[in-house]
């Protein structure tokens, strides 16, 4: 059956909040992987969380080794706003500063600016309806 007009509205919303959510989703699982992130305990992987309107507090616990998993469970509005954040004490040093030696000191921005677009690109093209 055809799409109806009227439906449009309530399609494009939906596409949108599939995008949003997908995005969200896979940076902060890349982020969490030891892939992307540096990696000396695994705490700073850990310390991706995702938040709806304020950017979330957590930190994760000395001798967490796993990736956060809290976008997964938004409920996603693409007219909100989200936070992907890591409040560990020592992220702005290794994020900004490039204060790192498992990854390249560029690793934080090569994520924003080379990894993010291809994340978002593909999360186009997934939430095709």
């Amino acid at each position: 059956m055809a799409k109806r007009p009227i439906d449009l509205p309530k399609d494009i919303d939906a596409f949108l909040n599939k995008v949003v959510r997908g995005t969200l989703i896979t940076m902060q699982s890349e982020l969490g992987s030891k892939k992307v992130s540096p990696y000396d305990t695994g705490r700073l992987r850990s310390s991706w969380f995702a938040a709806e309107g304020n950017p979330s507090g957590a930190v994760a616990a000395e001798g967490t080794d796993g990736p956060s998993t809290d976008a997964t469970d938004l409920t996603v509005d693409w007219r909100r706003q989200y936070h992907l954040t890591n409040n560990l004490p020592y992220a702005e040093v290794v994020c900004i500063e490039g204060r790192v030696v498992s990854q390249s000191t560029t690793w934080f921005h090569d994520f924003i600016y080379s990894r993010v677009p291809k994340i978002v690109d593909a999360n186009i093209k997934a939430a095709r309806l």
